[in-house]
C-alpha cells in the first residue's frame, strides 16, 4: 500500500519485469499497425481519429495487461460490438450530435455492465459511430462488422500469437501457465485458497466492486501472499540491531511486537511495545529471537 502521492494519484506498485515491457512494446506496435491497416481499408479518405483512439486503448490493455479481466476476448469483442450497435442506433434516433454522443457512451457502459463485457475503449467506438462522419453513415449497420469487429479481431489474433511463446503471458488468460498450475477446472485456484465462487462473489458484492483481475488470478494472489506470510524471507541474525522492531506475525491474541534495546554478543535485550506482553522487557539468545520473529516492521537503515 502506498501513501502520499501513490495514495492520492494512484501511483501504485509495478511488478512487471523488463521482458514483459518489451513484449508489450512489440505487441502494441504490430497489433495496432495491422488493425489500423484493416480499419483504413474502409474509406478512401483514411480513418477517423476516434477509431485510432479506440484501437490504441485496446492495444494497451491487450499487450500491457493480457491477463486482466478487461482484456479478455469476450470483453474486447463484446465491448466493441455493443458500443458499435448502440452508437449506430443512437445516431439514427437522436439528431443533436452532442447529446447523441453522450447518450451513446452512457448506454454503452450500461449495456456492457449487464452483458459482462466491460471494455473502456468501447467508449471511443461508440463516439466514432455517432460523430464519425459521412463514411460511417454510409456504412450503416455494416460499420459494426467492418471496420470495428474486423480490426479488433486482427488485434486479438496478434495478441494470441505474440504472447503465446511466453507461458505466463499466454492469451486468453485461460491458456497461461504459471509456475504452479491450479487443479483442473475453472475454480481450482479458489479451492486451493479455501474459498468458493460464492465467497468471492459475496465479498465483491459487499464492496460493490468491479475488479480488473480474473477470479483465478485473484485466488493465486491470495495463495502467494499467504504463503509469503507463513514462510517469509529468513531474518539474518547479523542484521539485528538496537532500535529495530520485529513482529511474530501471529494472527490472534499471541501477536506482539518487540523492539530491540541492546545486543550483547549472542544475547538480545528487547521490550514488548505492542500486543501480548506489553510492556515487559526480556532477554533471549539471538537464535531464539530469530525463531520468534516473523518479519521486521521498520525500514532498513
Amino acid at each position: 500500500m502506498r501513501t502520499g502521492r501513490g495514495l492520492l494519484l494512484g501511483d501504485f506498485l509495478d511488478t512487471t519485469n523488463h521482458k514483459d515491457k518489451l513484449i508489450a512494446l512489440i505487441g502494441a506496435v504490430v497489433g495496432l499497425y495491422l488493425s489500423l491497416e484493416v480499419a483504413a481499408s474502409v474509406t478512401e479518405s483514411g480513418i477517423n481519429g476516434l477509431i485510432l483512439a479506440s484501437l490504441g486503448a485496446t492495444a494497451v490493455l491487450l499487450f500491457a495487461a493480457p491477463r486482466a479481466a478487461l482484456s479478455q476476448p469476450w470483453n474486447v469483442l463484446g465491448g466493441h460490438a455493443i458500443a458499435a450497435i448502440v452508437g449506430v442506433a443512437v445516431r439514427q434516433a437522436v439528431d443533436h450530435p452532442l447529446l447523441a454522443a453522450a447518450l451513446a457512451v452512457g448506454l454503452t457502459v450500461y449495456a456492457m455492465y449487464y452483458l459482462r463485457c466491460l471494455h473502456p475503449p468501447g467508449g471511443a467506438t461508440a463516439l466514432y459511430a455517432v460523430v464519425g462522419g459521412a463514411s460511417v453513415e454510409e456504412l450503416g449497420l455494416l460499420f459494426i462488422l467492418h471496420p470495428v469487429l474486423s480490426s479488433v479481431a486482427v488485434m486479438l489474433m496478434v495478441a494470441i500469437v505474440i504472447n503465446y511463446p511466453f507461458p505466463w503471458r499466454r492469451y486468453p488468460a485461460a491458456l497461461a501457465r504459471l509456475d504452479e498450475p491450479s487443479p483442473a477446472g475453472p475454480s481450482g485456484a479458489l479451492e486451493r485458497a479455501g474459498l468458493s465462487q460464492a465467497d468471492l462473489e459475496h465479498a465483491m458484492r459487499d464492496l460493490n466492486l468491479y475488479l480488473d483481475m480474473t477470479e483465478d488470478d485473484l485466488a493465486r494472489l491470495y495463495l502467494l501472499a499467504r504463503r509469503h506470510h507463513e514462510h517469509p524471507d529468513a531474518i539474518n541474525p547479523a542484521d539485528i540491531r538496537p532500535g529495530q522492531c520485529y513482529s511474530n506475525g501471529a494472527q490472534d491474541h499471541a501477536w506482539s511486537v518487540r523492539k530491540v534495546l541492546a545486543r550483547d554478543a549472542d544475547l538480545i535485550t528487547y521490550r514488548v511495545i505492542s500486543g501480548a506482553g506489553v510492556p515487559e522487557e526480556g532477554r533471549c539468545s539471538v537464535t531464539d529471537f530469530v525463531a520468534w520473529a516473523h518479519h521486521r516492521l521498520d525500514a532498513p537503515g
